[in-house]
């Protein structure tokens, strides 16, 4: 029997049905785009976005690597590794950091971040140049020696490294802030489209149960024959099958099978509007039964699902990867970290060890004060006491470097002095410096070829006195003392020439000066790390005249209260600046 679908309004319940299938067809077609296009974009921002950001922040720690190594090529003579980090920098990181940074403006295709870069490059490549000037002008012991080539190149740093390098870094923050505001932007966006298109699936959800509801309300009132053709194609439907054209016998219950069909259909539009649901909330292992192998609605959101759980795989094991890398990563940084704090701390109780007792100076010397101020854990400055009879030798000694390096000169320098004042038999300030030059050289120059003897040394201001003739006798090797006498501010120089460093130029002949001690009369020794401290508004050195006027505006305060004075005026001049050496001074009022 056939059925005028015209009369009947079977084509739009059919229509119906075809659109449902249709939205979703179209919503799963767009949600596969969306997830592509999203994995696109978070793979964009994994391999080329981050490491970009990444790269311009190491470009950032080169810039500011360059400017500490150059300051340090001219005011820390023999820092040989800062000056081998230096020419490394300047022609293997620096090209290597700027070729990298222009395949990734390539690759991105950003105009504004080339044309940006290469005003920075074309910057570092000038500043690189002043830089390759005071490498060509320091080379020698004898042009940090020349006070016209030192001055210069002082010079250059205060007006040309120091400003050009903050211009750069200036101009390259503004590059590394607008990637890293495009970087959140593209994340914001990312997490607004995943969003949108669970907000998408509801939709498409709610959409399937409204087109249900008036699927049931037309069938439920249209005429009789035309309600059992319905429940054929309901049935059909309810297996996921699109129905054929023609109707069976007349003689079924029509009202119970009709009603039999349109439970089924609700129940599968049912389980398919909760797993709709499952996998808006995120539930991507949620299990689906399809009504049959035809069912299209049942595949194409299973095949959404499953694409949608590959995505999220993928995802999560791109993080869990970078989460291992980076916690094991720190685990040997904090092993070494620890490590290498250990072995300074117990490098510092060592040093420690050799320092002679605030009590041993305080008997000897009553109106006295020590500052020693290390710039790291351990420190390359130290001060040596020692007592023959009647007699008290103190020193203040300045070894080459800081840190570990300065610690273990420390060490030598102390132990070789306790030598020569026990076996060498001499008091004799000059002396001991001759002897202590000695030794030092033997110690380096031990199984070793002249060319590859160790350039280190130290500078050494050392006096005796001799409390029965109130006499001190000065030497110094590379330091000077200053005495208050009178009122006045008396400079007495010592030889020009080190303890150690292995150069034939120098005259390695000490001199013993003497004086009368009065009393009120006052002494000071100190290492240059007060007046080569960084600080002020303009972050420059101390100076020689500026700790000359310090020393002369504390003089009517007693020993105590100018070592608290000294450490107050040097906490207040270095301000938020890195300590730029270790400090030493040592003053005795007679």
């Amino acid at each position: 029997m056939k059925i005028n679908f015209f009369n009947t309004g079977f084509p739009k319940v059919t229509l119906a049905f075809v659109s449902v299938i249709v939205i979703v067809l179209f919503n799963t077609i767009f949600n596969a785009y969306l997830i592509r296009k999203n994995k696109a974009t978070v793979a964009e921002m994994t391999e080329v976005i981050n490491p970009y950001v990444e790269s311009l922040q190491q470009f950032d720690v080169l810039v500011t690597e360059s400017k500490m190594y150059a300051t340090n090529w001219v005011y820390l003579q023999n820092s040989i590794d800062d000056k081998k980090e230096l020419d490394s920098l300047q022609k293997v990181h620096y090209p290597a950091l700027q070729k990298r940074l222009e395949a990734f403006t390539d690759r991105l295709n950003k105009q504004a971040d080339k044309d940006s870069l290469q005003a920075v490059f074309k910057k570092f490549d000038d500043l690189i140049a002043v830089e390759k000037d005071i490498m060509k002008t320091l080379v020698t012991f004898d042009d940090y020696e020349n006070p016209q080539k030192k001055l210069k190149c002082e010079g250059t740093i205060e007006d040309e490294i120091l400003p050009r390098t903050q211009e750069v870094m200036v101009q390259l923050h503004r590059i590394i802030d607008r990637n890293i505001a495009e970087a959140h932007v593209m994340k914001t966006n990312i997490e607004k489209a995943s969003k949108r298109m669970m907000a998408i699936m509801l939709a498409c959800s709610v959409g399937l149960f409204i087109f249900v509801f008036f699927a049931v309300s037309f069938i439920s009132g249209a005429i009789r024959k035309p309600v059992l053709k319905m429940k054929d194609i309901i049935q059909q439907l309810s297996k996921g099958e699109l129905p054929d054209d023609k109707i069976e016998s007349k003689d079924k219950n029509v009202v119970t099978e009709m009603a039999t069909s349109v439970n089924a259909l609700s129940e599968s539009f049912t389980k398919t509007s909760v797993f709709a649901n499952e996998i808006g909330k995120g539930n991507l292992t949620v299990h689906y039964d399809k009504l049959s192998d035809n069912d299209i609605l049942g595949n194409a959101l299973i095949n959404m699902r499953n694409s949608l759980h590959d995505y999220s795989v993928d995802m999560e094991e791109k993080v869990r990867t970078r989460t291992q890398e980076v916690v094991e990563k720190g685990k040997k940084l904090e092993h070494a970290y620890s490590e290498i704090k250990d072995s300074i701390n117990y490098a510092k109780r060592i040093q420690d060890s050799i320092l002679p007792a605030d009590e041993m100076i305080a008997a000897a010397f009553k109106d006295s004060f020590v500052y020693y101020k290390p710039k790291d854990i351990v420190c390359g400055d130290f001060y040596w006491f020692a007592q023959r009879n009647d007699e008290y030798l103190i020193a203040a000694i300045d070894c080459t470097g800081h840190g570990v390096p300065g610690a273990i000169m420390t060490v030598i320098g102390n132990a070789i002095l306790n030598q020569v004042i026990s076996i060498a038999d001499t008091t004799d300030p000059a002396k001991v410096l001759t002897h202590l030059d000695k030794r030092l050289q033997e110690t380096f120059k031990h199984g070793t070829n002249d060319e590859l003897s160790i350039k280190d040394g130290m500078d050494a201001a050392i006096c005796r006195y001799r409390i029965n003739k109130r006499e001190i006798s000065f030497a110094g090797a590379k330091r000077p003392l200053y005495m208050f006498k009178n009122g006045e501010l008396i400079e007495i120089k010592g030889t020009k020439a080190p303890i150690g460093s292995f150069i034939d130029d120098y005259d390695k002949h000490f001199t013993t000066q003497k004086i009368t001690m009065n009393p009120g009369d006052t002494i000071y020794m100190f290492s240059d790390g007060v007046q080569d401290q960084f600080g002020g508004e303009d972050g420059k050195k101390f100076m020689v005249g500026r700790f000359r006027n310090l020393l002369i505006s504390i003089q009517p305060l007693s020993m105590k209260e100018q070592r608290k004075k000294v450490e107050e005026t040097l906490a207040g001049w270095q301000g938020n600046h890195e300590q730029t050496d270790d400090m030493l001074l040592i003053g005795i009022r007679f």
